[in-house]
């Protein structure tokens, strides 16, 4: 029997919710107390003439040593004493996220953050519910007359005398991804007003200058004040799991009907735009091209009320932000990859079919065919069944693309979270996010013109083989001699493997050109008292964003362009419009030539260059974020533009035109 799960969260008293909260570890943060205790020490020694010297690691180990040996010695005998600190515990804590932090009093800095707490809250911190027993001559106290106080559990005596302890509430200091700190109770709280007796202080994230003269102060203006939050915890029911799985199935299933009913031989479309190839191949390609990108418009919309569905199923007010949200979409991605069976099946069916009819003809069994009134002729039925390996396999370029477009959304959410952007967020007016966007919005068109290109010159180099071996060998038109197929499938063996430098420099250099190309000269953001640069990495999500919405939109557009005209084609061989050897069956192979490098190279090749990307940018998002200097990121920049004119280059190599100009001359000659 399925289980609901339960999510915790934490809400401020005015019901407002706190996202990404890490607990630090109490342990840590006594050793990170006596760090700053050593310090302070240290800094106090300092004179008008002679500064303080800072303490080295081991000798920071030291001074917390003796500290601890003098605070031993003031216990009780049966007390516990502290355990000696390591210097790989020194050297961890060092590396903590509210190292640098500083408590600030009256715009002054009092000391660190961690030294302060460890020594008011120690290693044991609650929050007690409590009741004063009835004094003498006093009134009676109502029942629900109870308060709240923050103390040190280890300290707190079983049973105080005129205090009656009702409850014990564990509480843990945490941060946030943004460096703000909270004060939050491990379970939930039944009173609200409990949180008003946590203690509030001011903090600074920066580290603080040595003290040069004792009893000098140092003023400093904080960057945040403690939140106070309470756990609060929701069920999370079983079936909104299973609903957002279940969108993901559906989302296959009108994806493919969507792709169906615009390459379909049997739809309306596919049969409208066969009707114009009587007028010529620039009709059909007009209508085709316009049907094409309408489809790729139904297809997004299909996308985006799947990627919706999370949020109403997990709305984020009831279950402490997005983080279910995102798991939702996830979940859409899986119940796509549950029809992976059925879409494979098609996928190989398409290539099957395409081979049978080709088998068939070559076999010239077609020559042979003795027509039967009520029974469909052998060349028919491989040609129906060709145009049904046309539509399913159109059916799986759909699919893969909209599992491209689902992974690359929870790929750029983790990327989010690397590059520490979830609170800063993407905000457009600000110029290099703007910027990246168009960036981003232009490489699946550069792509596609590579991709295309490539095929052009691939199916040149073939025609000229073709010719030349026609030309060598009378005999192969005669019938006489074989061609050599094996120097045609080397030809395209090669230029296949050749084409994809442009391509793949493409996809990886344009990621770390607008990552590290915009952050030049970016102000710095302070984060955990730490420097961060995240203008680049806020750039390369508008990249992003702008890459997944133009590449769908492409891809789409491409695969079922190239399949409707396919299609278009099959429909006039099978006996319409005038049938083979029509002029509207040759402006159907016009359009057929013209949109299988559409549907079987640039479509199919955008699902990849999307993923890749978004992993791409998952990957260099620690580096982008670092302050580097100027110098680093334009050494960066020049390396990417140096590669990008390569692929260019390699890409704009021996044009279709220049070649036929070059044959023409030869020939003239």
């Amino acid at each position: 029997m399925m289980k609901d799960i339960n999510v915790t969260f934490y809400k401020d008293s005015g019901g407002k919710i706190a996202t990404g909260l890490t607990p630090i570890d109490l342990n840590d943060l006594r050793i990170l107390g006596l760090v700053q205790q050593a310090e302070t020490q240290n800094e106090a020694t300092a004179t008008a003439t002679k500064p303080a010297v800072p303490l080295k690691t081991d000798q920071i180990v030291t001074k917390i040593n003796e500290i601890q040996d003098q605070m031993s010695a003031m216990m009780p005998p049966n007390a516990k004493k502290p355990a000696k600190v390591s210097l790989s515990e020194v050297t961890r804590v060092q590396t903590m996220s509210i190292a640098n932090y500083g408590l600030i009093s009256q715009n002054q800095r009092v000391g660190g953050v961690a030294q302060v707490i460890s020594m008011q809250l120690g290693m044991n911190p609650v929050l007690v519910n409590y009741k004063l027993a009835q004094q003498p001559g006093q009134p009676p106290q109502p029942d629900d007359k109870t308060m709240w106080a923050p103390v040190d559990n280890d300290k707190l005596q079983e049973n105080p005398p005129g205090v009656t302890i009702i409850e014990k509430v564990p509480l843990q200091l945490s941060v946030n991804r943004a460096g703000d700190l909270f004060w939050a109770t491990t379970k939930p709280l039944n009173d609200p007003k409990a949180l008003f007796n946590l203690p509030s202080f001011e903090y600074v994230k920066t580290k603080g200058s040595a003290i040069k003269t004792p009893g000098e102060p140092e003023f400093a203006m904080a960057d945040g004040k403690a939140t106070a939050v309470a756990a609060s915890t929701r069920p999370v029911e079983w079936w909104r799991f299973f609903g957002v799985i279940l969108f993901g199935i559906l989302l296959a299933y009108v994806i493919e009907r969507l792709t169906d009913y615009f390459v379909s031989f049997e739809k309306k479309p596919v049969r409208e735009v066969a009707a114009t190839s009587t007028a010529g191949p620039a009709p059909m390609i007009i209508s085709g091209f316009a049907y094409a990108m309408e489809s790729s418009v139904w297809s997004v919309m299909t996308i985006v009320l799947a990627l919706l569905a999370p949020l109403f199923i997990f709305p984020p007010a009831e279950f402490g932000g997005l983080i279910l949200s995102f798991y939702g979409i996830a979940l859409v991605g899986l119940g796509l990859l549950t029809t992976t069976g059925y879409i494979l099946a098609m996928d190989t069916f398409g290539p099957i079919s395409d081979n049978a009819q080709g088998v068939y003809e070559m076999s010239g069994a077609h020559k042979d065919e003795v027509k039967t009134e009520g029974k469909i002729p052998g060349s028919r039925a491989v040609q129906r069944l060709d145009a049904a390996g046309n539509t399913t396999k159109a059916l799986t370029k759909g699919f893969a693309i909209a599992t491209a477009v689902v992974a690359a959304v929870a790929l750029f959410h983790s990327f989010i979270e690397d590059a520490r952007l979830t609170e800063v967020g993407l905000r457009l007016e600000i110029p290099q996010i703007f910027i990246g966007l168009l960036i981003g919005g232009a490489v699946p068109f550069l792509f596609s013109a590579f991709s295309i290109n490539a095929v052009g010159r691939a199916a040149f180099q073939l025609i000229g083989e073709v010719r030349r071996q026609f030309k060598s060998d009378p005999g192969i038109m005669a019938g006489t001699s074989k061609p050599d197929y094996g120097r045609c499938v080397a030809i395209v063996t090669a230029a296949a493997q050749k084409e994809l430098l442009g391509p793949g420099i493409l996809a990886i250099a344009f990621p770390v050109l607008v990552a590290f190309g915009l952050a030049i000269g970016a102000e710095h953001t302070m984060i955990f008292g730490k420097e961060y640069n995240l203008v680049g990495a806020q750039a390369l999500g508008g990249f992003l964003a702008g890459a997944i919405l133009s590449g769908q939109l492409m891809a789409v557009t491409l695969a079922n362009s190239g399949g409707m005209w396919d299609n278009c084609k099959k429909l006039i061989e099978d006996g319409h419009y005038g049938g083979k050897g029509s002029e509207a069956h040759k402006a159907g192979v016009v359009c057929d030539t013209v949109g299988d490098p559409f549907k079987d190279t640039a479509g199919p090749a955008l699902n990849p260059l999307i993923k890749v990307m978004n992993l791409v940018a998952l990957l260099i998002a620690p580096i982008v974020i670092m302050p580097l200097s100027n110098f680093v990121l334009s050494a960066v920049v020049v390396v990417c533009v140096i590669l990008l004119a390569i692929a260019v280059w390699w890409s704009k190599r021996g044009s279709i035109g220049s070649e036929l100009q070059k044959q023409a001359a030869e020939s003239n000659q």
